[in-house]
């Protein structure tokens, strides 16, 4: 692996969306130590769900396995 992976732009197609992802994410984490459980999604307040932040991570880990996997193995 060398580090033209970080010059390609379809890394950035693939890493972009695991930033917003991530973002996500902790945004939800964070909302657990709030009073009312909810977070902001879009410039509105989302109720927190039990499955919303399992979900989440399995995405999350789904789109950034992808970006690496790219990274890894596809770009030169």
């Amino acid at each position: 692996m060398t580090g033209m992976w970080i010059s390609d732009p379809i890394f950035w197609v693939l890493a972009l969306p695991a930033l917003a992802v991530s973002g996500l994410l902790m945004q939800m984490i964070l909302s657990l130590f709030r009073c009312c459980g909810s977070f902001k999604f879009r410039g509105k307040a989302v109720q927190l769900k039990w499955w919303m932040i399992p979900a989440t991570s399995c995405l999350c880990c789904l789109v950034w396995g992808m970006a690496v996997f790219y990274a890894i193995f596809f770009s030169s």
